[in-house]
């Protein structure tokens, strides 16, 4: 089932929990593209959320979660949450639910065909009727699933609906969520505890600590807030967050501003030294350094080459 919209929870008799009578929930996909929503507290299957433009907000009993582009949140099957936007401009998102047992029979089907391929990482338990748990949280956007995103919104503006159609996209998507699964539960175990629910949970902290930065990256961060939102002294926070992801919190933090800034000088006029502070760095020289190392080309140059590629572009559609 593709929807256009979030279905309207005000009609009479609307079931928040269950917004197609006859399947409870089906595999759905939702496109909505809107400056206003909202989604009242319900019990969802297997969801995916992606935000293609703007910010969706999300909130369950334990925390809040901000999603916005290049970034997708994962709610686990039974999860309670509300659902909101609320934004000047228009937000575009994307929400895929899986059907109860699908996750589930899809994992079976690829462990037959290949017993080594993929393991329950995260859960560390034999293939079993349990549920298919993925960890909750907010995920780097991962190439892979490009191609699913762009034939969903596709799908969803043209007016196709094949069910069928939709069954086999959504395995083939499980497929790569699985290979992320496995990836995440080998950053778990790269963490250095004795137990695997230890493990687990530094790594929930961890990822609050960088969905933190993800919010704040565009102003002053200090290492004791990050490390505060990750429940954690400084010391073992620097050395944990390095040893999961691989970068430095400064690093990390380095890389989300370039990128920002990157965005900004190709997509907007805005002065590039005013990019710089916008975007949190605090020297227009520091900045222009880490650019150029980061790139290649000074931002100058990248934004005079992206009006040309520009220019040209519109000659030819011309």
């Amino acid at each position: 089932m593709i929807l256009k919209g979030y279905p309207d929870y005000t009609k009479p008799g609307f079931d928040v929990n269950s917004p197609c009578p006859e399947y409870k929930w089906p595999n759905m996909i939702i496109y909505n593209k809107t400056n206003s929503a909202y989604y009242p507290l319900h019990t969802g299957p297997l969801t995916l959320k992606f935000t293609l433009k703007g910010e969706e907000y999300f909130a369950t009993k334990q925390r809040s979660y901000r999603v916005q582009p290049y970034n997708y949140l994962i709610f686990n099957a039974g999860q309670r949450y509300t659902a909101r936007i609320q934004s000047e401009t228009e937000c575009e998102t994307l929400s895929v639910f899986f059907r109860p047992s699908f996750a589930e029979d899809a994992l079976k089907s690829l462990v037959a065909d290949d017993e080594n391929a993929l393991d329950n990482a995260h859960n560390n338990t034999e293939i079993s009727d349990q549920p298919v748990t993925f960890m909750e949280m907010i995920y780097p956007f991962d190439g892979r699933l490009m191609p699913f995103i762009y034939k969903f919104c596709l799908a969803a503006k043209t007016g196709f609906d094949d069910d069928q159609w939709l069954d086999e996209e959504l395995f083939l998507m499980l497929k790569v969520l699985f290979e992320i699964h496995k990836q995440v539960g080998e950053e778990i175990q790269s963490i250095p505890a004795v137990k695997r629910s230890t493990k687990i949970e530094v790594y929930k902290r961890i990822n609050n600590a960088k969905d933190f930065i993800d919010d704040n990256f565009c102003t002053e961060i200090k290492i004791e807030d990050a490390a505060k939102a990750a429940c954690m002294s400084n010391f073992h926070f620097l050395r944990l967050f390095k040893k999961v992801f691989n970068d430095t919190p400064y690093q990390y933090i380095t890389y989300k501003r370039l990128a920002k800034a990157s965005s900004l000088i190709m997509k907007t006029d805005i002065p590039i030294t005013d990019v710089c502070f916008e975007v949190g760095f605090q020297s227009l020289s520091s900045f222009s350094w880490l650019f150029k190392q980061k790139y290649g080309i000074s931002p100058d140059t990248m934004r005079s080459g992206y009006s040309s590629f520009e220019h040209k572009l519109a000659r030819i559609k011309k």
